[in-house]
């Protein structure tokens, strides 16, 4: 008996052309998520991939036929199953039959997938929607099991099985409703697809067009923007990057609450010390400065466009060892003549990015340093600041002298000199106008109002700073504190409120970033040119070692900068004291003291590397000989003797063999050997060189990344480094799939207006015809009145009786003009010209307005417009 079938061959060969590829290309990925998430699917995605999609292309030639599913389906199921039970009970060793059967484990599950979505798409009109609907589930179940997903993979893969079910569902209806007789089958098919592909992606970009301002603010409130860690509505002053590395952000986000950590980030010693040169005198640490502030994010952020820009920024592990960078422009850029001196700092590196760089400010100096041998296993690198500091300046709350004399004498002499400063209208407008612009709108007016409040008596520009220090020291009407510290301030009641508002008029709690943001806009709304500054609150715990700091992730801070004529910035900070602000545990650890003399440093590009005999060749053309530096315009060969060296690169200590050929090192050596060789002041590099032992003896090699490669490994960090936020996913998802679902179910609409403005727009001709023949079949076919196996005469009949219209009139001149080459007559013309409107009044007449409505959002109708075949 011959089997009967669903499905012509042509059909069966367009379902696997147009549906097989794209589900295939989609499930790779899915696949490929899965696999990193889930261990036991043993990175097999390609393999993986295969099972399921040659499962599908035999179910869709299968079901071409006539065979019932749930029977078919039942066997090749039961098949699987028993199979799989078999090979469990095969005893070729415990380890290897569970691999086995795993491996057919994944192999069954997968085909058996393949197996019904080919049956869906081959039989079920509306299996395509299950099956979107499927895969939306699973891709937010595979990344929820990840940890290093970021925001703009996940818009990417959701909008892509959206886009992916918008296509499927079209083009399995168009081959559905395809006639197997059409003359041209296959330009018929093609033709559609890449029409509709083009209005597809037409639609996408339009979504992104039109709706990319909200994405964007959906990314940077939710996290989506720098790879720092978010976790819900919590803020963090700091980000973890993959390597394990903390880095401060370089933008802070008004939050619900703050994150905070216990690892140590770093050591340093600080050479600042109070007059009596005894009493160390700690500074703050500086990473950025924050002069922008997006009030839609409520969000501070840096701003390279800023004037008189006096932040130093180097990359320490891009500096050769020993080697300094310099920067003089930002210390003219700080306008200061007056109080101020060069101190240095030495800083070691815990858990601090290798690229980072911290140092109080103002900075202009760093050279990279060695980590004593004994302390390799605590500091990753190490590297020498020095800074232009104000004598103003000290990490010491101005508000909290905690009963110190000292203290006290020090913040009265500091103001005292400040008072000096009596305006600013000597500074450039174009200076001022930037450092104190505040946005125009009701909740800003608000805090000019009580900026006026709190500056009524002050006279100087620093006695409104004590004034507003004085006002977040205040005490209510029960005498408790008016403003308290919290980590967990809360958020106000609508998302879109001011926060900072809402912290200076309400609940009064929050952190750093609160208090600096609250009084960066007070000393603006007074004239008072200021700027927020990101870093590292330094505490002063240890009297063991004077002048050594531990610096804790937890001490990550926020605070304000002011700016006085001729005394450039002056740190002012107005967050109320916390214990857990102020106190981190006492440093378990003893500082690097004992530091080496390195007597000979070079820097240049290996040429000949030998791991047996412990030889390295290198050419330089800059080398460091007692403190003194030496440049060579033609590189010099230098061979050396790395037997005892110890090898390091951006990530840490790494073995000999880890040095190749054409690599960039700095090779240093601290031999007494070289101690006693001297050099005049008219030697060159040349002649130096012919001073030293011919093989040199290094003690320290590090190994300098290149810059390009450093970067792109940067990058792939921050966006692979960075944690889910699904508030986030959700948000941008509904967004989407809003914006789609409205443009989808709107396309209807905007067809119609398109087919009705190309109907009424030409003179009495075929084209004319034409346009309104089209225009009105599709509004009639979008009203549900469709012309299936109806020739035009009958179709057009049929729509005369239903709705009392010369529908058949105009239908034989259409006709007419379409297959012959006769002129119209003055009537015909007459009713081409007049036949549209009078047509679209008498059919919307008689059908109700929301009738009308519900099958203009029905897009099967739509689709069946452009999919039913073509009748003659």
């Amino acid at each position: 008996m011959t089997i009967g079938r669903v499905h012509s061959w042509k059909k069966v060969a367009a379902q696997i052309v147009l549906l097989v590829p794209v589900t295939m290309i989609l499930v790779f990925a899915m696949l490929a998520r899965a696999n990193n998430a889930y261990g036991i699917l043993q990175n097999s995605a390609f393999e993986q991939t295969g099972y399921f999609s040659a499962a599908m292309v035999l179910a869709l030639i299968f079901y071409g036929y006539r065979f019932r599913f749930i029977t078919t389906a039942g066997i090749l199921f039961l098949g699987l199953y028993l199979w799989y039970k078999f090979m469990g009970s095969l005893s070729f060793g415990e380890f290897d039959a569970f691999l086995a059967s795993s491996r057919f484990l994944s192999f069954a599950i997968l085909a058996g997938l393949g197996w019904v979505v080919g049956y869906g798409f081959s039989r079920s009109r509306y299996f395509c929607i299950f099956w979107s609907v499927a895969l939306l589930g699973l891709a937010i179940a595979v990344f929820s099991h990840q940890d290093n997903v970021y925001l703009s993979l996940l818009l990417t893969t959701f909008t892509f099985i959206l886009l992916y079910a918008v296509y499927i569902i079209y083009a399995s209806e168009l081959i559905r409703n395809i006639s197997n007789d059409e003359k041209y089958f296959t330009w018929f098919v093609f033709k559609r697809i890449l029409g509709f592909d083009a209005i597809l992606l037409l639609l996408w970009f339009l979504i992104l067009f039109l709706f990319r301002s909200d994405f964007k603010a959906i990314q940077k409130e939710y996290g989506g923007q720098g790879s720092y860690q978010e976790k819900g509505n919590s803020e963090s002053m700091t980000k973890n990057n993959k390597d394990g590395s903390i880095s401060n952000k370089d933008q802070t986000k008004l939050s619900g609450s703050l994150s905070k950590d216990q690892r140590l980030v770093f050591v340093a010693k600080l050479d600042s010390y109070f007059p009596d040169g005894k009493t160390p005198n700690p500074l703050y640490f500086t990473a950025y400065y924050f002069t922008k502030f997006d009030t839609m994010t409520q969000t501070f952020e840096r701003d390279p466009a800023m004037p008189d820009n006096d932040l130093f920024t180097p990359d320490p592990s891009k500096i050769p060892l020993y080697f300094a960078k310099t920067d003089s422009s930002v210390i003219k850029n700080t306008h200061a003549s007056v109080g101020r001196k060069v101190i240095s700092a030495d800083v070691y590196k815990v858990f601090m990015s290798p690229d980072d760089y911290v140092a109080p400010s103002t900075s202009f100096f760093c050279q990279p340093i060695s980590v004593p041998n004994e302390y390799k296993s605590q500091y990753r690198s190490a590297y020498r600041a020095k800074m232009y500091v104000s004598e103003l300046n000290s990490a010491y709350f101005i508000y909290n002298p905690a009963g110190n004399k000292q203290i006290e004498d020090f913040q009265k002499a500091r103001f005292d000199v400040l008072r000096t400063v009596p305006n600013f209208t000597a500074l450039d407008r174009k200076f001022y106008d930037y450092y104190t612009f505040m946005p125009k709108n009701q909740e800003y007016d608000r805090i000019r109002e009580l900026a006026a409040q709190i500056g009524t008596t002050a006279k100087t520009p620093a006695d409104k700073m004590l004034a507003i220090r004085s006002y977040f020291l205040s005490k209510d009407d029960y005498g408790q504190p008016l403003f308290k510290y919290s980590d967990n301030p809360g958020i106000p009641g609508l998302p879109s409120a001011n926060k900072l508002t809402y912290f200076l008029f309400e609940n009064r709690k929050g952190y750093c970033a609160y208090f600096a943001g609250a009084t960066l806009f007070l000393l603006r709304a007074m004239g008072i040119p200021s700027r927020v500054a990101v870093g590292y609150l330094t505490v002063d715990r240890s009297s063991k070692n004077p002048g050594w700091y531990w610096f804790y992730e937890k001490q990550a801070h926020a605070w304000v900068q002011a700016y006085f004529p001729g005394y450039g910035w002056i740190d002012f900070d107005t967050t109320v004291p916390s214990t857990d602000t102020q106190e981190s545990p006492q440093p378990d650890q003893t500082p690097p003291l004992n530091m080496r003399q390195a007597y000979f440093v070079a820097d240049g590009t290996v040429t000949d590397i030998d791991t047996v005999t412990k030889k390295m060749e290198m050419d330089a053309t800059k080398i460091i000989f007692h403190d003194k530096d030496y440049d060579s315009k033609t590189t010099q060969h230098i061979k050396t003797d790395v037997s005892l060296a110890t090898v390091s690169s951006d990530t840490g200590a790494v073995p000999l063999s880890y040095i190749k050929k054409g690599m960039h090192v700095t090779a240093a050596s601290y031999s007494e050997s070289l101690k006693n060789l001297t050099a005049t002041d008219n030697d060159s590099m040349r002649s130096v060189l012919a001073k030293l032992p011919k093989v040199l003896p290094i003690d320290e090699i590090k190994v300098i990344e290149p810059e390009s490669q450093a970067q792109k490994k940067k990058n792939a960090e921050q966006k692979e480094g960075k944690p889910v936020d699904w508030l986030a996913v959700l948000w941008t998802v509904l967004i989407v799939i809003g914006s789609v679902i409205i443009l989808l179910f709107a396309s209807p609409w905007l067809i119609m207006q398109y087919l009705a403005s190309a109907a009424r727009g030409n003179k009495a001709d075929k084209k004319k015809a034409s346009d309104t023949y089209t225009a009105a079949m599709f509004y009639l076919n979008q009203l549900g009145y469709f012309r299936t196996n109806l020739g035009p005469q009958q179709y057009a009949r049929m729509i005369d009786n239903k709705f009392a219209t010369d529908f058949e009139k105009f239908s034989n001149v259409y006709q007419k003009l379409k297959y012959s080459n006769a002129s119209l007559t003055e009537s015909e013309k007459q009713l081409v010209n007049q036949f549209y409107t009078p047509f679209l009044r008498q059919v919307r007449g008689q059908v109700p307005f929301k009738t009308r409505l519900s099958r203009f959002l029905n897009i099967y109708n739509t689709i069946h417009f452009f999919t039913q075949p073509k009748i003659s």
